[in-house]
């Protein structure tokens, strides 16, 4: 066994000295140095000794240590104590233990903290477990820090020191435990202790992130008083967008119009977003209101703007007005975008209207827009809801020759409209489709799909492709990835399947929401809930916010089960979460 050596010999190194040289011709003026310091401070020490203050002597050996520039002089300050035969005290204990951590030694802070104060029953006071909460923090133990904290915040005489609150938060940031940090926050402020700027602004962008919109505005407002100052732009955005994102739109107008009145200039995406978030509702009056009062404040819409007001137009099935505002954006000289065709197909597409749906594909190239595969993915599956499978093939064929690269939407309508079974060769056709107009990669180089006969096979070269695709282009990696996992899921390979998410998250891409979804459906029908439970565990800690589709899945497998009491709370977690039918 090695032992460890003691406390003083872990920190403590000594240094050769070199003789000071110089060139310059003129004598330099002597310097005091640090022996002569040291010097000072034992004789200082030995003649309050040798005259009975021990108090004195003890408040000369803290200040040495407080004034030491290096850890070895404040490891010698304790060996001279200790030499003079002068207890080390609270006073003494408290400025070395500041010392270490403030000189990027915690471990060694920590070990003294347990050696010389723990081990002797010494009951350590506000200023040492202040300094063991920072040395703690710094060390990564965050749990025990928070332990230390709750203890002395919970003390009738409760002296918190703002470095020790700004680690405690500091430690709930890294980990992205934003509403844990809100209840310390909020127990800091009322111990009128004074934060940084940045605690504030990076505790209301985390809880706006994760939609903690409320605790945001408690921070905003207590940031208000204690600081009184006037917030920043940026602050007024993240908490606008933050409530935009959450539906609370009452909310939302009101941070505007105090931007307005602290003499900040609201601009189009914040216009816009506004807009969005009412036409999600199907408030178009309110969306429209929104859109006039930017008009009239002199802020110019763009194509964001009459997208959003197309877009809500079309979920209401106004599409008259819907076109009135594409002419109004000719009149104006502005250009539809890919984003608006694809609106208006959609629209056409739903209506079966394909014959207008097509000319308005036709009609992006002579306008300089290349067609993405989000336009041609609803005519396709207007085409299959119309039974032209003919015409499917040869969509597809052109929309590959194009060099459109195809995603895991495209899969997932050709794999519910073709024959049961297909699902394997679907996903290698798209995967090389992938590889060749993604990576520049020939496809027939890296498989012989008419040789292969067997689903292990199959698996085998859609592999081998994965692996091509993952070398050269990560985010092209998750969406084949993606394909992949929903291939086999469909086919009812929920290891295989496990095993290719496991594959793409250890390549670094964060596996996409669809990938969660249909492996949640899967293990549903294994009746697998608590591997269930695990992914939805890792989308929380990956930042992934279930949709609609999640919750459908989860509510149509346990309405299966005659479970109803599980699908009843589903459909009271999409209330909670603003998710509604």
């Amino acid at each position: 066994m090695i032992k460890r050596r003691p406390f003083h010999h872990s920190i403590y190194f000594k240094s050769k000295k070199r003789p000071i040289t110089s060139t310059c011709a003129v004598p330099l003026d002597p310097q005091p140095t640090s022996n002569d310091h040291t010097s000072l401070f034992q004789s200082r020490v030995h003649d309050l000794l040798r005259r009975g203050l021990l108090s004195s002597a003890q408040q000369a050996i803290q200040r040495f240590i407080a004034s030491s520039p290096t850890v070895p002089d404040a490891v010698f300050a304790i060996e001279f104590a200790a030499a003079s035969g002068v207890d080390l005290g609270l006073g003494i204990s408290c400025e070395i233990l500041r010392k270490l951590v403030d000189l990027g030694e915690p471990l060694s802070a920590h070990d003294f903290y347990h050696d010389h104060l723990i081990a002797r029953g010494i009951e350590p006071d506000s200023n040492i477990v202040n300094s063991m909460v920072i040395c703690l923090a710094k060390l990564g133990k965050l749990d025990d820090a928070v332990k230390l904290f709750d203890r002395l915040i919970g003390s009738e005489d409760c002296v918190l020191s703002n470095a020790a609150c700004t680690m405690i938060l500091e430690g709930f940031y890294e980990q992205d435990k934003f509403l844990e940090a809100f209840d310390y926050f909020v127990r800091i402020s009322d111990a009128n202790v004074k934060l940084g700027m940045w605690i504030y602004n990076v505790l209301i962008n985390g809880l706006c992130h994760q939609g903690y919109v409320g605790e945001a505005i408690q921070v905003f407002d207590i940031r208000c008083k204690n600081t009184g100052l006037p917030p920043t732009l940026h602050m007024f955005k993240t908490l606008f967008f933050g409530l935009c994102k959450k539906g609370w739109l009452v909310e939302a107008e009101l941070v505007f119009e105090e931007m307005e009145v602290q003499g900040f200039f609201v601009d189009k995406v914040m216009y816009t977003s506004l807009m969005n978030a009412h036409g999600k509702n199907k408030k178009m009056k309110m969306e429209m209101r929104v859109y006039f009062r930017m008009l009239k404040k002199g802020c110019d819409p763009d194509i964001c703007t009459y997208n959003t007001l197309i877009h809500g137009f079309l979920k209401m099935g106004l599409f008259d007005k819907a076109w009135v505002l594409w002419n109004l954006m000719s009149d104006l000289g502005i250009q539809p975008n890919e984003v608006t065709y694809n609106l208006m197909i959609c629209y056409y597409c739903k209506q079966g209207k394909l014959d207008c749906a097509t000319m308005l594909l036709n009609s992006m190239v002579p306008c300089n827009l290349a067609p993405c595969v989000r336009c041609y993915t609803p005519i396709i599956a207007a085409l299959y809801k119309q039974n032209r499978c003919l015409e499917v093939d040869e969509m597809c064929e052109r929309m590959l020759e194009s060099g459109i690269i195809p995603d895991h939407v495209l899969f997932f309508v050709l794999m519910k409209n073709e024959p049961k079974g297909l699902e394997l060769q679907l996903c290698l056709l798209m995967l090389q489709a992938i590889a060749k107009n993604g990576c520049g990669l020939d496809h027939s180089s890296l498989s012989n799909f008419d040789k292969i006969n067997s689903s292990a096979g199959l698996e085998q070269e859609i592999e081998l492709i994965l692996r091509e695709i993952t070398r050269i282009d990560l985010n092209l990696c998750n969406v084949a990835g993606s394909i992949y996992v929903s291939a086999l899921c469909e086919g009812g390979k929920t290891e295989a399947a496990l095993a290719c998410f496991k594959n793409v998250a250890s390549a670094g891409c964060i596996p996409l929401l669809f990938t969660f979804n249909s492996l949640i459906k899967r293990l549903f029908q294994d009746g697998r809930f608590e591997d269930v439970k695990s992914l939805f565990e890792i989308m929380q800690n990956e930042g992934i916010v279930p949709n609609l589709q999640t919750y459908l899945i989860m509510v149509n497998e346990y309405c299966k089960q005659e479970d109803l009491a599980s699908a009843f709370g589903i459909l009271d977690q999409m209330k909670e979460m603003g998710r509604y039918l």
